[in-house]
């Protein structure tokens, strides 16, 4: 059997093409639901821990500690043990006491389940009648750029062609 060139660059961009149109769904990552304490709020009373829910499970890596919830109080200090939780879709820390009123930060960094780390923060208000200006919830994925998968499909598509010519010029003499 014996494929003309066209035929051959044809059959490699169609497979480009295909490979192409497969990957943006492999480029979502898990968004923050919920958090309790929620994410602006103000509340009187300091809480025993912080939960926050994904829209996606998470996922920890082997032993290693790879998913993380930092909360700092009104000054900077921070009030998060390390003893981080998942189950399922929510992350939870226990928080020591705090008695300095104010705005406090949350920050968290978890894996999601497609492998990939997602960070973010939130505040809310600790005390009594504290004016909450302005919430800004912000995330942040480290992903590969479209680039990466670009170039991967470019390098799959030149094996291939380099195989099949291989084959074909074995095949010839």
């Amino acid at each position: 059997m014996r494929l003309t060139t066209k035929r051959l660059f044809s059959t490699l961009a169609i497979a480009a093409l295909g490979l192409a149109l497969s990957m943006p769904s492999s480029l979502s990552h898990t968004k923050l639901v919920s958090a309790n304490p929620a994410a602006g709020s103000v509340i009187t009373q300091w809480p025993e821990q912080i939960s926050i829910e994904f829209d996606e499970d998470l996922i920890n890596i082997g032993d290693e500690k790879t998913n993380f919830i930092v909360v700092n109080n009104a000054v900077g200090d921070q009030v998060s043990n390390n003893d981080e939780t998942i189950e399922s879709n929510i992350a939870t820390v226990s928080l020591t006491p705090n008695e300095i009123e104010g705005p406090v930060l949350v920050f968290y960094r978890v894996i999601s389940a497609d492998g990939h780390p997602v960070e973010g923060e939130f505040t809310f208000t600790f005390g009594q009648d504290q004016p909450v200006t302005q919430v800004e919830i912000t995330e942040t994925s480290s992903s590969y750029p479209i680039s990466i998968y670009i170039a991967s499909a470019a390098f799959i598509a030149s094996g291939i062609f380099f195989a099949i010519y291989s084959y074909r010029r074995r095949n010839r003499g």
